[in-house]
């Protein structure tokens, strides 16, 4: 009456990866600045970080939504044979 272990597990590590991923991206978006600066050497240095910080996100984004995804499709898989192996014994 339980699940496969496989498929716990690696419902476990697409979640875990899914998770991680979206905790380093909101890390590295914590520290965006959304101020106007009048000096124009500090408005280049906030350009140049925040192309690198766009650069970064846009490298993560792949994995995370693949890694939303497969944990989408793991959770429904999860949940859809835990309801087919309840239904039967559920008693309308």
């Amino acid at each position: 009456m339980t699940l496969h272990p496989l498929l716990l597990a690696a419902w476990s590590f697409c979640l875990a990866m899914f998770i991680v991923l979206a905790i380093y991206k909101g890390h590295l978006t914590r520290h965006e600045v959304d101020t106007v600066f009048l000096n124009d050497d500090i408005v280049d240095q906030r350009e140049t970080e925040h192309a690198a910080l766009l650069r970064r996100v846009s490298q993560i984004e792949p994995f995370l939504r693949t890694a939303a995804g497969a944990a989408l499709l793991m959770t429904l898989a999860v949940v859809g044979i835990y309801v087919a192996k309840i239904l039967p014994t559920v008693h309308f």
